[in-house]
């Protein structure tokens, strides 16, 4: 069911409509059949490994609260942790492992499964209290708008609302179709559109120089921004018109100036699970710095094992974990010795940060794209050659046309990435959709129709799967 689909539209209307003409008390029940029939739309099959999820998850959250003995916690605790991973682990590295495949990896499968051990973490560590209503647990697994690709909610945050349903509210439902309108945008016009280029550079990296290597991973990391941030504005919005709030996933991460800083704005909900359920007590009270070290590259090869068992994921996330060690290790070596900086050059500097921070996360999202190891290295070796193409820009533009991706779409390239950075500046100054609801009427319902009819004209008649849907 794609979201900018008119089936997508009927059902989003109907949920919405009932939703607020049913009673509080019948908003779950709608909200998690419509749910599961959202879930049945992508994969009918999986509907049992996701139920089976759900019920254990359930019981072993009320067994680890009525239980009184320290031992019997912890041991209902490391089973709900071993049986999300577990399942987890089935369908994605079976093949990689055993070379047997169990099936198709159900959509969005570790979103749910970490969702569920955070689930089970509160509980244990005595911040949650366990869930009694089991349609209640059951939405907060696999509510429809973040079911496929997250964000990865904490039960803190969310289960109160389902229990406390909000009102009806005209302007957070103009709000949320407003965020819904422009992750749709993001998805269906910048990122797949970039996508055409992307995989004419990447399915015919031989004999490429340099520039052109360069232009299709810059591509990338716009693709992949504007993939994975339209999915989650999308869902973000959904929620909203919903009269729900979600946890928001993305905040311009191309224009943090420090690694720890682009950790903080890409994949938020991710991020903060790692960070919680696995730096932290990986590292203790009082660590040293050898063991905050070696818990940050644990720590981001764990992100790239939930990505999958591929090469090129393990090298991705090794090379994260590099750049955020030496980062560190360099920062505090500046703290001791006193060095500062010039006011004159603080900008300057910041702005020479930011380009090194992306370029850097660039490099790495070659290995995460590549289809393999020996795919990524092939890319990532070409981009360090023929740079002397700069200086003839016919030859550029007719490599460009040999990887057969369409010369309108290579020129498309840059406006797009323009309109994504321009938004994003205008964004830094504070939220954007309040200023301009502040605007005139015919202004701002002007700028409405305009992207919509941006959205319904230029978005790419097949339209890609979220590259999310795939974890």
């Amino acid at each position: 069911m794609s979201y900018h689909s008119a089936i997508f539209a009927l059902f989003f209307t109907a949920v919405v409509s009932l939703s607020y003409l049913v009673s509080r008390a019948r908003r779950v029940p709608l909200l998690l059949a419509a749910s599961t029939l959202f879930y049945l739309s992508f994969a009918a099959q999986n509907i049992f490994v996701l139920a089976g999820l759900i019920i254990f998850t359930y019981c072993a959250g009320l067994l680890i609260e009525r239980s009184k003995s320290p031992r019997i916690r912890k041991l209902w605790l490391v089973a709900g942790i071993v049986t999300n991973l577990g399942l987890m682990a089935t369908f994605k590295y079976s093949l990689d492992v055993l070379g047997k495949s169990f099936g198709v990896v159900p959509v969005g499968l570790s979103f749910h499964a970490f969702q569920a051990i955070a689930y089970t973490v509160e509980v244990y560590r005595g911040r949650q209290a366990a869930e009694r209503s089991f349609p209640v647990f059951a939405l907060y697994v696999m509510f429809f708008p973040q079911i496929a690709a997250g964000p990865i909610e904490r039960p803190q945050d969310i289960l109160p609302q389902f229990h406390n349903p909000g009102p009806f509210r005209y302007d957070s439902v103009v709000a949320g179709l407003q965020l819904m309108l422009w992750g749709m945008l993001q998805k269906y016009v910048v990122a797949d559109r970039l996508g055409v280029v992307v995989n004419g550079i990447y399915d015919n990296p031989a004999g490429l120089s340099g520039p052109v290597t360069a232009i299709g991973a810059v591509c990338f990391s716009f693709q992949i921004f504007c993939d994975f941030a339209g999915y989650s504005n999308i869902a973000l919005g959904a929620a909203q018109v919903l009269g729900l709030r979600l946890t928001r996933n993305f905040n311009a991460p191309f224009h943090a100036d420090s690694m720890a800083e682009y950790w903080k704005r890409w994949h938020i909900t991710l991020s903060s699970w790692m960070r919680d359920y696995v730096f932290f007590p990986l590292c203790g009270k009082r660590p040293r710095m050898l063991r905050i070290c070696a818990c940050i590259m644990i720590v981001f090869l764990a992100n790239a094992l939930w990505h999958g068992l591929r090469l090129n994921y393990l090298v991705s996330g090794l090379l994260h974990g590099v750049y955020r060690v030496t980062e560190l290790l360099a920062s505090r070596a500046i703290s001791r010795r006193g060095w500062t900086l010039n006011p004159f050059w603080s900008e300057p500097a910041r702005f020479a940060r930011i380009l090194l921070v992306f370029s850097l996360m660039t490099f790495a999202f070659i290995f995460f794209r590549g289809q393999d190891l020996a795919q990524s290295l092939r890319v990532a070796t070409r981009l360090f050659s023929g740079w002397a193409a700069v200086l003839n820009p016919a030859a550029i533009v007719a490599e460009l046309r040999n990887t057969g991706v369409p010369f309108i779409n290579v020129l498309q390239a840059p406006l797009l990435i323009f309109v994504i950075e321009a938004i994003e500046y205008l964004r830094s100054g504070g939220p954007l959709r309040p200023r301009i609801a502040a605007l005139p009427v015919w202004y701002r319902w002007s700028i409405y129709y305009a992207v919509a009819a941006v959205v319904l004209l230029f978005a790419v008649p097949q339209a890609e799967s979220f590259i999310y849907f795939a974890f």
